[in-house]
């Protein structure tokens, strides 16, 4: 296999191949930027200018949006074995303190977190990337590096089975690039900018090196531990790429549509909002200073002072005149045609009643309509949001896995909000299933129907739904497993009377009133006795009752190798059977015994 180059100049030409077929996508980030920043709208020369703040508002209220959104990051644990259900676990901490660990850098730099970067790019430019690494410090010691790389600064190539390279081209000051790559840049070479230098963080599936737009080489190429490109990048939304079919839309033009930033639906329209209403500030700024005819014998005559400020005096000769030129009215259809382009403006973003403009108390329906309107702007970031986060996951596991890098000690709250800090090995990970990353939007929610519709499906002796859906789906809980402990654990609360007492013992002892609390110690301490002490009884009762079945048996069983039907009652501990008497006497005086002789008449004669 052929030695792969890491040139400097190999790379710029990777790097400048690339922004060619790509430069429609950038040029609409850098569009998109204009109008998020609010650059002045330009009416003209003499003309008032107007410039709406709706762009910006709109964009910072789905970034607060996705911000908000709740992460929840979980591995079902379907599996019945211990082992495979403690790797699972494990694999959920690995994560969590991971981010944790990488968050803190990030701060320690005074940017913005991961989370709200990525919130931004997804929102602002369309596309999602960074870089996600295992590295070791001068020490050797192992620290998570996730940085968010600006899409439009970014540039990669794609193969069979992702990607291939990917490079992040930045400005810095020659200054930060010597502290941060520990090299001395001549003063004197020509360079684009006397301040600025090119910067090319570029990766691979092997190696990481950084190269600076003069040829030289700031780091060499390093192993960066990785059997992957360590990026994480894609689009937002689910427009695939696009060729036009005919000769009229050039191919590459179509790939600014790959991808799209929450100004896709009224890109246009903020410039025509901007244009209505310079006209109508320029109208609305001539009502306090109206145009003047002067009238003069040679034409020249004009006024050394403003005739709108109070008091103004103006000496005229005779035949000079002033005249005001009268108001200018726009077209009558004005009024219709901006409503027209506001109600075109908000289906394309999100509607007003957001923004707190609510005249009126809203409906269960209403919110949930409004809800399924904000969802179609939301749902699109929200799940680049997931993926992204599930690339990072992927990424910084797979390196772990390697063994290459020091045990981790890693610490943040798990999913049930438990405070974790322990060391996690690569061994103690391997064989966990995937992460599945979900994250919740906070949007406007009608709870009282929700609650409504949860109490009926629950109703009955046979519930529509179980309680774990209900809690899913209709409530939408975060974490509902954690929720029905919390509410197994309040019912043990309640359950038992000790169970109560001791609760009302802890409390009251927490709360500095241990003479409460040894009064329900005492009631505590008496129930526990009173339930030993008949526990000891019903023991003792069973244990008696055993015995005297246990004798019975031997009674009944005799001495042994003698058949106990062969045997008197009095041998088998059996009292003897009573004497019976004559039997009762049943017929009537002088009745013939049955069967004995009659008396012939011999007989009686004799």
């Amino acid at each position: 296999m052929p030695k792969k180059s890491y040139k400097p100049e190999k790379i710029i030409d990777k790097v400048e191949s690339h922004y060619d077929a790509t430069e429609p996508l950038r040029n609409r980030m850098d569009k998109d930027y204009s109008i998020y920043r609010l650059d002045p709208y330009d009416a003209g020369d003499g003309y008032q200018s107007y410039t709406s703040n709706e762009p910006s508002t709109f964009a910072d209220k789905i970034i607060s949006f996705v911000v908000g959104s709740e992460m929840i990051a979980r591995i079902p644990n379907f599996s019945e074995k211990e082992e495979t259900r403690e790797a699972n676990n494990m694999k959920e901490k690995f994560f969590l303190g991971a981010l944790k660990n990488a968050e803190e850098r990030i701060k320690r730099n005074s940017m913005p977190s991961i989370k709200n970067q990525l919130a931004w790019y997804i929102c602002m430019r369309g596309w999602y990337a960074g870089r996600a690494l295992l590295v070791k410090d001068k020490n050797e010691k192992t620290y998570v590096d996730v940085t968010p790389w600006d899409p439009m600064h970014t540039y990669w190539s794609l193969g069979a089975e992702g990607l291939e390279w990917a490079c992040y081209k930045v400005k810095k000051s020659k200054d930060l690039v010597e502290s941060q790559y520990n090299i001395k840049l001549p003063r004197n070479e020509d360079y684009d900018d006397e301040d600025w230098i090119d910067v090319y963080d570029y990766y691979d599936k092997e190696m990481n090196t950084v190269v600076l737009s003069n040829g030289r080489v700031a780091k060499k190429p390093t192993p960066h531990g990785s059997d992957r490109v360590p990026v994480f990048l894609g689009p937002v939304g689910s427009s695939p790429m696009i060729q036009a079919l005919n000769d009229m839309t050039p191919i590459d033009d179509t790939i600014a549509d790959h991808g799209e930033s929450v100004f896709k639906h009224n890109r246009e329209l903020y410039e025509k909002n901007n244009q209505i209403m310079s006209i109508m500030l320029e109208l609305t700024s001539r009502a306090r200073r109206q145009g003047l005819k002067i009238k003069s014998r040679d034409g020249t005559k004009t006024l050394d002072e403003d005739p709108y400020k109070e008091g103004t005096e103006i000496s005229l000769a005779q035949g000079e005149d002033i005249e005001p030129l009268g108001m200018m009215e726009v077209a009558k259809e004005t009024g219709a045609f901006m409503g027209l382009v506001s109600g075109a403006t908000q289906r394309g973003s999100i509607p007003h009643t957001l923004y707190g403009d609510i005249q009126f108390q809203l409906s269960g329906f209403a919110i949930n309509t409004l809800r399924q309107g904000i969802d179609s702007v939301i749902s699109p970031r929200i799940e680049a949001m997931e993926s992204a986060y599930i690339s990072m996951c992927m990424i910084l596991t797979d390196q772990y896995l390697t063994e290459s890098f020091d045990t981790i000690e890693l610490s943040g709250q798990d999913m049930n909000r438990n405070y974790f800090s322990e060391k996690i090995t690569p061994s103690a990970i391997e064989g966990a299933g995937d992460i599945e990353i979900t994250f919740v939007g906070q949007l406007p929610q009608d709870d009282m129907s929700k609650m409504s519709m949860a109490q009926i499906a629950r109703e009955g002796e046979a519930p529509l739904l179980s309680d774990k859906y209900i809690r899913d789906k209709i409530l939408g809980l975060q974490d509902s497993d954690n929720m029905e402990d919390v509410l197994n654990e309040q019912m043990a609360e309640k359950a038992l009377p000790e169970a109560q007492l001791y609760t009302l013992m802890k409390a009251a002892e927490e709360r500095g009133r241990p003479d409460l609390a040894q009064l329900y110690f005492g009631e505590l301490t008496t129930i526990i006795n009173q339930k030993l002490q008949a526990q000891i009884q019903s023991q003792q009762m069973l244990e008696q009752t055993a015995m005297a079945g246990q004798q019975q048996q031997q009674q009944q069983a005799g001495p042994p190798g003698v058949d106990p039907r062969a045997m008197p009652d009095a041998m088998m501990g059996t009292p003897p059977t009573p004497p019976t008497g004559p039997p009762p006497n049943t017929v009537a005086p002088g009745t013939p015994r049955p069967g004995a002789r009659q008396p012939t008449p011999a007989d009686l004669q004799e």
